[in-house]
């Protein structure tokens, strides 16, 4: 580099008086990494900032806030988000739409009476350039709540596309397989749910057994990445069954409360990541710990008696000092330049950014909000276009519309690239059409 940067002066006679040397210092160029982190408070608020990071290190990390508002009148318990949209749900009941393109409200949906518990996009790729990338394209949404329904939402109009009845108390939680074909969802009730979302009926129920897990219900759910395999969070425990046979086939147990957990794939790796009631955050190896041990032909009665299995973790992070209410992974070769973040929230109000790259594996920015958070969900700082903004008058003639330079047009609609329709036919395959359902009632919108 020093040989590169200097510029050398060769001295052939006495009588030449070389020049001084000149050094030109060439640094290696720094490249950042700009995302978006929202997150849902016991506030009632939603917060919106933007982390600029340097990769190097040799810069301090920025936040930047973008929004901090009082989304709903009670507390937010869920969120999740598509491409451009965010979707928030609260103990009042409602789910509110945001485009984050537009940076602006779309509407809200009210259908469930009681706390919508939980959110959750269909997962198919967004971006087929790019699979690993964790975005989703969202051709539909689900949403479970306190009523015991699950509700199946078309995406292109926020239109209701069926409800999945079944559940005899709150719906905790839910998960949507890797092919969109079949959801999951645990419930108060103490069962497990599998639901087929090609006909909107329900496919098989299970309960859970045993003694050690009496007067226990469900409280997380997770698929695999390959969909082989689904797993059961307990207040202790994690519970994994085979999809194909719907049959448990391993118990593990934990030391500290199971507050959430998650299976991402890092560098390569399948994880199984936990978070804690001690502000913990725990990471598994799903294939070498888990998997690999498997005895798939062994009486699901035997699994169920056995004593559950305790693990180490391959490794963990400590950054929070108080329980772990929900984390995201963040990993896109363009977005993030390969770089796999961990974004975590917790009740100490900290939102925590880990770089989980082998040779870091630890925080490189904290943002204190001062309040307890609940979910949180990151995406592009791309995801915002001010040319697609509403324009904010200026002048009165602009206000009366008497500006024939201004464009007073109508505003979009929403713009979800599906095709609601052919979803339409695919879940309600079989039905008649009929009296009733020309007189369905439609969810509105409400356009700023």
């Amino acid at each position: 580099m020093g040989s590169k940067g200097t510029k050398k002066v060769s001295v052939i006679d006495e009588d030449v008086v070389s020049k001084p040397v000149v050094k030109v210092e060439t640094k290696p160029r720094t490249k950042s990494i700009q995302f978006r982190i929202m997150v849902g408070s016991y506030e009632h608020n939603l917060l919106c900032v933007s982390a600029i990071l340097d990769i190097n290190g040799t810069k301090e990390p920025v936040f930047q806030p973008i929004f901090h508002f009082q989304a709903h009148s009670l507390s937010i318990k869920s969120m999740d988000i598509a491409k451009r949209y965010l979707v928030t749900g609260s103990n009042d009941e409602h789910i509110r739409i945001y485009d984050l393109q537009k940076r602006k409200e779309l509407g809200n949906l009210l259908s469930h009476q009681g706390t919508v518990t939980t959110l959750k996009f269909s997962t198919e790729i967004a971006d087929s350039n790019h699979p690993e990338s964790t975005e989703k394209s969202g051709k539909w949404l689900l949403s479970g709540s306190e009523d015991g329904k699950i509700i199946i939402w078309r995406t292109k109009d926020w239109e209701v596309f069926g409800t999945l009845k079944g559940h005899q108390g709150k719906v905790n939680d839910l998960a949507i397989h890797p092919t969109g074909r079949v959801a999951i969802s645990v419930s108060q009730d103490k069962t497990i749910r599998l639901w087929n979302l090609m006909t909107a009926k329900k496919a098989a129920i299970l309960k859970i057994k045993g003694r050690d897990h009496l007067g226990q219900s469900g409280e997380f759910v997770r698929w695999s990445l390959d969909g082989n395999y689904f797993l059961v969070g307990l207040l202790d425990q994690i519970l994994l069954y085979n999809t194909k046979t719907a049959k448990i086939v391993k118990k593990l147990s934990y030391k500290s409360t199971l507050m959430t957990f998650e299976i991402i794939n890092i560098e390569g790796t399948e994880y199984l990541v936990t978070g804690h009631g001690n502000g913990s955050i725990h990471f598994f190896d799903l294939k070498a710990q888990i998997l690999s041990k498997l005895q798939e032909k062994d009486d699901e009665s035997k699994v169920w008696d056995s004593k559950a299995e305790g693990l180490d973790p391959i490794f963990e992070l400590r950054g929070h000092t108080n329980r772990i209410k929900g984390f995201t992974y963040f990993n896109h070769p363009i977005e993030t330049n390969g770089v796999p973040l961990l974004i975590s929230v917790s009740s100490d109000g900290k939102i925590v950014i880990w770089n989980l790259s082998e040779s870091v594996r630890d925080q490189i920015a904290i943002y204190d909000t001062g309040e307890r958070l609940n979910c949180v969900v990151v995406s592009p700082e791309s995801v915002e276009r001010m040319e697609t903004m509403k324009r904010r008058y200026n002048t009165v003639e602009e206000i009366n519309g008497l500006d024939k330079n201004v464009d007073s047009g109508a505003i979009s609609e929403s713009e979800y690239e599906t095709d609601g329709e052919e979803i339409k036919k695919i879940l309600l395959k079989g039905k008649k059409k009929g009296k009733k359902n020309s007189k369905k009632r439609k969810v509105s919108i409400t356009l700023e």
